[in-house]
């Protein structure tokens, strides 16, 4: 088997979680606990090993990753978990854990069919808990939007799920053929006069209205004051007046895939 290894004799142990994503591939690194190094790169269905291969050394090699001793990748696209399997252990020399049922993540789950309960949903969720506490709202802008959350006994009472900012961007953009090339920038009013002001009225304005009306739905419905946590990569887009009271973090889903990394050493 072709393998090459980025070991050398520089660096402490380090751990190394990934998310598989929909849209990205999502990695960091940690070392004694600390998050050194965070980068991701587009999900490609069609690339084999070799081309993920030399797209990720680098980057690896960028973010002197190595020595590797813990390993944890959380998928939601299941055609490329193989492929992903090889090129991590030619990379780090370690076979990877998978974020399935089998693991101990601490999450309680109140929902009609637990095992059906996304590894992302999961990693967010206990990424919430082990940085914030509970009770908390999490919403989750990725290829899809997600709302969820999680009781005043930190369990897993739910979710939201709507298409994702790009998604729904995309779709309107491509239904439209007058609407090609539209350049994202936010305008300051929620009436467009012209075609693309208008477009990203909505895509930025109405967006953010929407984080901060469901986080007020949803914390009604719960019945308590909770802490209201904004996360996923297109949440980049909705920062720019958000009340004081949301917390902005991008790292969430990987913390708490290193979170539960550490529930199931050895």
């Amino acid at each position: 088997m072709h393998h090459t290894s980025l070991e050398d004799d520089s660096g402490g142990i380090m751990d190394l979680v990934l998310d598989c994503g929909n849209t990205a591939l999502t990695f960091a690194a940690y070392e004694n606990k600390k998050r050194t190094a965070f980068f991701h790169i587009l999900t490609d269905r069609t690339m084999t090993v070799d081309e993920y291969e030399i797209k990720l050394k680098p980057l690896f090699l960028q973010a002197n990753i190595q020595h590797i001793r813990g390993l944890l990748v959380s998928s939601v696209v299941p055609s490329i978990n193989p492929v992903i399997e090889e090129v991590l252990f030619r990379l780090t020399s370690v076979k990877p854990m998978w974020l399935t049922k089998g693991l101990k993540t601490g999450l309680a789950i109140d929902i009609d069919h637990p095992s059906e309960l996304g590894a992302d949903l999961v990693a967010d969720s206990v990424g919430a808990l082990a940085k914030y506490g509970y009770p908390c709202v999490i919403a989750d802008f990725g290829t899809a939007t997600k709302w969820i959350g999680l009781d005043a006994n930190g369990r897993f009472k739910g979710v939201s799920i709507l298409p994702g900012l790009m998604i729904s961007h995309e779709a309107l953009i491509g239904r439209a053929s007058q609407l090609m090339d539209i350049p994202l920038k936010r305008p300051s009013f929620f009436l467009g006069k012209n075609t693309t002001d208008s477009i990203n009225a909505g895509f930025f304005l109405a967006n953010e209205q929407l984080v901060t009306v469901m986080f007020a739905a949803i914390e009604k419905e719960m019945g308590v004051p909770v802490k209201k946590i904004l996360t996923g990569g297109y949440s980049q887009y909705l920062t720019h007046e958000l009340p004081s009271s949301i917390v902005v973090d991008p790292h969430l889903n990987v913390d708490g895939l290193f979170t539960i990394l550490e529930k199931n050493r050895g």
